[in-house]
């Protein structure tokens, strides 16, 4: 995650890349949390009860979950052991969706990208006007001869694969040497029909209609969760804004059950936030997606709790300066739009937690991330408050 100047992208690409492996800490390391009851909060989504319903029935029918959100959720390192925790109780539904190619600092838990040749990669983390859409990046065929392959970590093969892309004219999509005929979109971003395939799904795409892949969306056959994870490395809510004003209606595509908002980190390191234009644009994206996907649960995950000066004394100049009003901003919008809102900030023992997390081998030295246990706890402890939500609902 890029924190405006304050982390550099070279220190930020050894940080994702080093997040992979654990770290190992004594079972007596457990984080200072704050008051379990007040973390998880139902401000009355209308949509909840009918959701709860049907992840009790899942293994009938999937359940979607969709995340969007900055580089936590781009290491998908707390969104993926949440993910296996949905999983292992409600049913295996398949990865979600993914970038079309590797995206540098990005990972998924369950999928694993090759090397690619022949194409080129544009992404929303740092460029603007490129008709961007659901996650935020574009990959082009620069010559005919292209080449690419994403596999499965899990050594299960079965998939059914979707291809989101955009043509000017007909084009063909080869899936393991299969050529799949792409209709013209008119310039349109859309979903192709789902294509039954075994992991590892080699893919090329002919230049023909001046293609672009903007993502694939990976299931399993039958029922089961899937919970997809979009993170952008340095990504504030305003990135949305960046996207072409249809992007809901390609979310729309997929049919979530629940969207997932896990912003705020990058918002609070910026000293110049206008705390009342922040809470404006939160509100007007919520609308946003209220509007396209009115039977759809939203869920609001607050930013942690970091350290923005680390040599500062006391705790007040040590945390960002914004961070505890970006947490109120996002409790009030939950509550004025009746929404889910986890406080991840008082999970981690409110006012500079990170630094006992810190000294527990559950956060990162850079003080705003955490350590693959880290997160794994956060992840733990969202899905035991989720889930007996759940339960208290369906029963």
């Amino acid at each position: 995650m890029k924190i405006n100047k304050y982390l550099s992208v070279t220190a930020l690409c050894w940080l994702m890349s080093c997040c992979v492996e654990p770290v190992k800490t004594p079972s007596s390391a457990s984080p200072v949390a704050g008051n379990p009851d007040g973390q998880l909060m139902n401000y009355g989504d209308p949509a909840w009860n009918s959701f709860a319903t049907k992840l009790t029935q899942s293994r009938e029918s999937k359940v979607h979950l969709f995340q969007l959100g900055d580089s936590h959720t781009a290491a998908d390192l707390m969104s993926g052991p949440l993910r296996d925790h949905f999983q292992q109780k409600y049913g295996d539904g398949g990865p979600g969706f993914i970038s079309p190619l590797p995206v540098p600092g990005n990972r998924y838990s369950h999928v694993h990208f090759s090397r690619d040749s022949g194409w080129a990669l544009t992404t929303s983390r740092k460029n603007s006007g490129q008709n961007f859409s659901l996650g935020g990046n574009i990959a082009q065929p620069i010559r005919e001869q292209n080449q690419a392959s994403f596999s499965l970590t899990d050594g299960q093969a079965s998939l059914h694969v979707q291809a989101l892309y955009r043509t000017q004219g007909n084009s063909e999509l080869k899936l393991q040497n299969v050529s799949h005929p792409l209709k013209d979109t008119g310039g349109q971003w859309v979903f192709s029909p789902s294509y039954n395939i075994n992991s590892p799904v080699s893919f090329s795409l002919s230049s023909q209609g001046n293609p672009a892949l903007g993502g694939w969306m990976l299931t399993r056959p039958g029922g089961g969760v899937i919970l997809s994870a979009a993170g952008i490395n340095g990504a504030q809510i305003s990135m949305l804004n960046k996207w072409q004003s249809g992007w809901q209606q390609t979310l729309a595509q997929l049919q979530p059950d629940m969207v997932i908002l896990a912003y705020g980190t990058n918002e609070a390191f910026n000293d110049d936030l206008d705390i009342n234009a922040y809470q404006t644009l939160l509100t007007e994206q919520v609308s946003m997606l209220r509007r396209q996907l009115p039977d759809t649960v939203i869920m609001l995950i607050g930013p942690g709790s970091s350290v923005m000066h680390k040599q500062a004394a006391q705790c007040a100049a040590r945390e960002p300066a914004k961070l505890r009003a970006v947490v109120a901003a996002q409790r009030d919008v939950a509550r004025q739009e009746k929404l889910l809102f986890w406080d991840w900030y008082s999970f981690m023992g409110g006012p500079c937690g990170i630094d006992r997390w810190a000294e527990r081998g559950l956060a990162r030295p850079d003080r705003v991330h955490l350590s693959a246990d880290g997160y794994k706890k956060s992840a733990d402890a969202l899905w035991e408050q989720f889930d007996a939500l759940v339960e208290s609902t369906a029963h």
